[in-house]
């Protein structure tokens, strides 16, 4: 810091800082001794003291002397500072040819000349040297003055009160130094804070570059995972579905599917929790039956519960509302999260989930979840940081092998600050662990309309429809085209987004299913051109990026939804069959 303080470049910025700040008072300093000067001489005319008129004549030739200083310091000759400071020096001069002319009494000068040196510390914000020159001169002229060139003893001069004019010209230059040495310490700690938040605004805008291209740069790696990732899920789901025919099952096409499966189950929890950390998950609430909501989780989970040999329980409170309102999928996230957990590291015994509803206000209810397992528990050791990211419990035995990426529980905890709340923790190793969280949630107590049951469409329902596919990846191709034959769906295929545009040209299409990132043209180019010709088709963005930002993106610039890779091909069918007019029964 003492650096900064006394470098070249903070000095050269102080002095135009003082510059500017002191302008007014130099000039209020000048102009002041340049009206009061000559009025102060009334008084020796109206007490009848013939010095009057040599005192008149010399505060005219000094104010003409002053006029001059301001001139220069008008035309930028002389700064402000130097502006005052040669007229304190110049006063000082006809002062002390004023004092060894022949007084009738001192007083009077010496209480004006006291007062100047008082209103000059008040007003004057000089360098030190400044303020030592003027009361050196001050000091040794005046008494020079009058002892060689006046009639006058000195010691009168004292005591008609000249020892108040030497005790200020004394006093002048502390406080000089100490008013220019404050002003200067609030310009350095204006400076060094400005300093500080130019460096913080450097760091704001590193951080935010490197944001942005940690952003991109999972963009860019979801998409290239998530492509070929999608060709594989949805190739094994077309072959599972061909094996169901078969009388000989193959089971390492089962075994594909469960690496395929719990593949995509880990790229998904990365990019989940990204998303998270990256502000772009936002809750979406949505009225929804608690009943059916925890039956179909229990549904999920009984098969692995059976297959392990342990007790799989629900106890959900049958007195909650008709409907709550929350964001369903982010619940059932970490209620997921939390159970398949349990179920994990359970070899015997039971995993249970316990909803009760714990207080009610006609606008909110309080519901207690609590997930709790008679596992191998987690040491206290491990406790603090089982939230943290790629974190999994050590465990002792070889029984159940634990595979995963260690985000479950810290994607869980994010979820749950979102909504309000946080997931607490009791466990014993060897006796089981217990996860608890408490939410309030708006509620109903009017029933929401039953759903009509789907019921998959079979080919010889579906009109005659044509569908656009665009994609640079052959494999991604071969599957959405493979899932349109399996519908006797009619397409045609485009490996870019120019090739894309050229062929809607030529062509009626029902649907587009558009990638993003292509080469020669991309989606959203293609997209822009498509809509020019036809503003009302429906246009999918079948892509690989799970980012919200991106989705905004699409939808904002005329496509009509986004379908994310990988997929299964049911969720396919769902969702690009309203776009085709369709009716699902």
């Amino acid at each position: 810091m003492k650096d900064i303080y006394n470098s070249g470049s903070f000095e050269q910025l102080w002095q135009e800082e003082a510059e500017i700040k002191t302008r007014v008072q130099n000039r209020l300093f000048c102009i002041t001794f340049l009206v009061c000067n000559p009025l102060s001489s009334i008084a020796f005319f109206l007490s009848g003291d013939p010095f009057f008129y040599t005192l008149l004549s010399t505060h005219l030739l000094s104010g003409a002397i002053i006029l001059g200083y301001m001139f220069l310091n008008y035309r930028k000759v002389i700064s402000g500072q130097q502006m005052s400071f040669y007229t304190f020096s110049t006063l000082i001069l006809f002062y002390t040819f004023l004092l060894s002319k022949p007084h009738l009494s001192y007083v009077q000068s010496c209480l004006n000349l006291t007062l100047a040196v008082i209103f000059a510390g008040l007003v004057l914000r000089w360098p030190l040297r400044y303020g030592v020159i003027v009361s050196a001169m001050g000091l040794l002229l005046y008494p020079a003055s009058i002892h060689f060139l006046s009639d006058t003893s000195l010691s009168e001069f004292f005591e008609q009160g000249g020892v108040f004019v030497m005790a200020a010209h004394v006093l002048f230059p502390f406080i000089v130094k100490m008013n220019y040495n404050k002003d200067k310490r609030e310009f350095y700690f204006r400076y060094t804070l400005q300093q500080q938040n130019d460096a913080l605004e450097r760091q704001k805008t590193i951080a935010e570059q490197a944001t942005k291209a940690k952003t991109d740069f999972l963009s860019m790696m979801s998409h290239e995972i998530r492509t070929p990732l999608n060709g594989i899920v949805g190739m094994v789901h077309l072959m599972m579905q061909e094996e169901e025919h078969s009388e000989k099952p193959n089971d390492l096409l089962k075994t594909l599917k469960f690496s395929a499966d719990h593949l995509m189950a880990v790229v998904n929890d990365v990019l989940d929790f990204n998303k998270i950390n990256s502000n772009h998950v936002v809750l979406d609430p949505q009225p929804f039956n608690p009943f059916e909501f925890f039956d179909i989780l229990k549904k999920t989970f009984d098969p692995k519960a059976n297959e392990k040999g342990i007790a799989l329980a629900f106890s959900i409170d049958t007195g909650l509302p008709a409907q709550l309102v929350a964001d369903r999928l982010r619940l059932s996230q970490v209620l997921t999260n939390l159970i398949h957990n349990a179920i994990k590291f359970t070899a015997n015994g039971s995993v249970t989930l316990d909803v009760r509803e714990v207080a009610r206000t006609p606008e909110a209810t309080a519901l207690d979840f609590v997930v709790a397992d008679t596992g191998i528990g987690i040491p206290k050791s491990e406790q603090a940081g089982i939230f943290e990211i790629f974190t999994q419990v050590r465990t002792r035995t070889h029984s159940d092998s634990v595979s995963g990426t260690g985000l479950g529980l810290a994607i869980s905890r994010e979820l749950m600050r979102l909504f309000g709340t946080e997931i607490h923790l009791e466990s014993e190793e060897n006796k089981g662990s217990r996860f608890s969280f408490r939410l309030s949630l708006p509620y109903s107590e009017q029933p929401l309309a039953p759903r009509r049951p789907v019921t998959p469409v079979v080919a010889e329902e579906i009109p005659e429809v044509r569908v656009l596919v665009a994609d640079d990846n052959k494999t991604n191709l071969v599957l959405a085209t493979q899932l349109l034959k399996r519908r006797n769906i009619l397409h045609d295929t485009a490996s870019n987004g120019r090739e894309a545009y050229e062929m809607f040209s030529r062509n009626r299409y029902d649907l587009v299913l558009m990638d993003l990132r292509m080469p020669v043209m991309d989606g959203f180019e293609s997209t822009a051109l498509i809509r020019e010709l036809n503003p009302h088709v429906p246009i999918i963005a079948l892509t690989a990026s799970a980012f919200e930002n991106e989705k905004e993106r699409a939808m904002a610039n005329g496509f009509s939804g986004y379908f994310i890779k990988p997929f299964i091909p049911q969720d396919f069918y769902d969702y690009i069959f309203p776009f085709l007019g369709i009716a699902v029964k």
